[in-house]
C-alpha cells in the first residue's frame, strides 16, 4: 500500500518542500513533453539519437537533451555511453500513465483559477477552460480520449483490490454505466466466464470505446448501448458504476440511482466503486481526489453515512462494503 503524503508535513523543512513540489511540477512537464511529441512510444521501439528524437518531436536538440537528462537523473529512461536513448520499464509504466499525466497537466492548470471559480460558483475547469469537462471533452475529442485512457488506468488500479477483495455473487449480465472505454467491464466478463456485459455511455464515449471492444477476444460477448443515465439505463442483473456518482451533486446522483432502481430486477445489485471519504479526515487518496473533484466537475467524495443516505432515498439498502485504503472503495446494494 502506498504511504500517503502529508501535507503539512512537507512544511516543516523548506528544503524537503522545495524539492519534492519542485520535481513533482517539472517533471510532469518533462513527462507529458515527451509523451505528447511521441518520443516515449519511439523509446519503446528501440534506442534513438537525440538528433532523430528532436527531428521526430519537432523541437531543438540542446533543449530536448537537457529534457531527456532530468529523465534519465530521475530512473524514467537511459543512455547508452554512444549517447543512444533508450527505455527503461518505468519508460512503459510512463506510456500506460500518460492519461492521468494529461490531467495532472490540465488540474495545475485551472487550478490557478480556483478562487475566481469559488466566488463566481463553478468549477476551476469551467473557469479556466470556458466550458464545463464533459462538453470541453466533446469539443476536443482528443483530450477526452486521454481522459478515457485516464479512467482505464484508474481501473487497472482498482481490478486487483475488487477481484481479491470483492467477489460478486453469481450473473447473467453486467451492465457497466458510464463504462467509458469499456475497461473494466471486459476484465469482469474475463474474470467471470461464461456472463454477458452491456458498455453503457454517451455516443461521442461509445465511438472511442467500439474499435477497443472490437479488438477484444471478448467482444462477442459486449453490447454497446448509447444513452444518458439521467433518462434510462439497460436491463441487468448486475450494475457496475465506478467513479460516476462523484461527478455529480446529490440531487443528481438521487436522479441517476432512481433511473437504475426503475429497471433492476428484485434479485440484482448495483455495485459502487468510489472513495469513501474517512471520518475524521485522514490524509489518503479520498480527501484529494474530494478537492479534484471539486475542481474539476463541481462533484464530491463522501463519507459513507452520505452514500447510505443517497441508497435510502432510491430505494436501495447497503449490503456489503469493501473499503480500500489505497484507492477505490467498493459499496454494494440491493433494492428494497
Amino acid at each position: 500500500m502506498a504511504e500517503s503524503i502529508v501535507f503539512g508535513d512537507l512544511l516543516d523543512d523548506p528544503d524537503r518542500l522545495f524539492t519534492s513540489l519542485h520535481t513533482v511540477l517539472f517533471g510532469m512537464g518533462a513527462a507529458n513533453l515527451v509523451l505528447r511529441a511521441g518520443i516515449v512510444e519511439r523509446l519503446l521501439a528501440g534506442p534513438a539519437t537525440t538528433e532523430e528524437l528532436a527531428a521526430l518531436g519537432q523541437v531543438p536538440q540542446g533543449e530536448l537533451a537537457r529534457v531527456l537528462d532530468f529523465l534519465v537523473g530521475h530512473a524514467v529512461l537511459a543512455r547508452q555511453d554512444d549517447g543512444h536513448w533508450l527505455a527503461t520499464p518505468r519508460t512503459a509504466r510512463l506510456f500506460e500513465a500518460r492519461g492521468y499525466l494529461a490531467n495532472c497537466e490540465s488540474s495545475a492548470l485551472m487550478n490557478s483559477a480556483w478562487l475566481p471559480a469559488l466566488r463566481a460558483g463553478h468549477s476551476n475547469f469551467a473557469e479556466y477552460f470556458g466550458q464545463p469537462v464533459f462538453a470541453y471533452f466533446a469539443a476536443n475529442p482528443e483530450r477526452g480520449a486521454l481522459f478515457g485512457e485516464f479512467m482505464g488506468w484508474m481501473t487497472r488500479r482498482v481490478i486487483r483490490f475488487l477481484f481479491a477483495s470483492h467477489r460478486f455473487q453469481p450473473f447473467v449480465t453486467v451492465a457497466d454505466i458510464g463504462g467509458s472505454m469499456g475497461d473494466l467491464l471486459l476484465a469482469v466478463l474475463a474474470e467471470y466466464p461464461g456472463t454477458r456485459g452491456v458498455l453503457f455511455d454517451l455516443p461521442e464515449t461509445l465511438a472511442l470505446a467500439r474499435p477497443v471492444i472490437a479488438a477484444s477476444p471478448l467482444a462477442e460477448r459486449v453490447d454497446l448501448v448509447e444513452g444518458t443515465f439521467f433518462e434510462a439505463v439497460p436491463v441487468a442483473d448486475l450494475y457496475l458504476m465506478k467513479q460516476i456518482l462523484h461527478d455529480w451533486t446529490d440531487e443528481e446522483c438521487r436522479t441517476i440511482l432512481a433511473t437504475v432502481r426503475r429497471v433492476i430486477p428484485a434479485r440484482g445489485r448495483l455495485v459502487v466503486i468510489d472513495h469513501i471519504l474517512s471520518d475524521p479526515p485522514a490524509p489518503d487518496e479520498a480527501q484529494s481526489t474530494d478537492l479534484a473533484m471539486m475542481a474539476w466537475a463541481g462533484g464530491r467524495e463522501r463519507k459513507l453515512a452520505e452514500f447510505a443516505a443517497l441508497f435510502a432515498a432510491t430505494g436501495f439498502a447497503i449490503e456489503r462494503v469493501s473499503r480500500n485504503p489505497a484507492g477505490h472503495s467498493v459499496i454494494e446494494v440491493c433494492p428494497v
